[in-house]
């Protein structure tokens, strides 16, 4: 399976999300930053933190 690479993101609520799916950091072939996520899974587990999202802003989430 191929990885899935989305647009960088500096919100620490999307590096967040990122870190808890096991997702990464890395560089596309034209040196921008991207996140890389190893399946589709371990994508929708990322988008579903999403309604994580007001928690975190309150720094209720860890």
């Amino acid at each position: 399976m191929n990885p899935i690479d989305i647009s960088f993101s500096s919100d620490p609520f999307d590096q967040w999300r990122l870190s808890q799916v096991g997702g990464q950091i890395t560089f596309n072939k034209s040196d921008k930053p991207v996140f890389r996520f190893n399946d589709k899974q371990q994508y929708d587990k990322y988008l579903k933190l999403n309604e994580h999202r007001q928690n975190f802003m309150k720094r209720k989430v860890r």
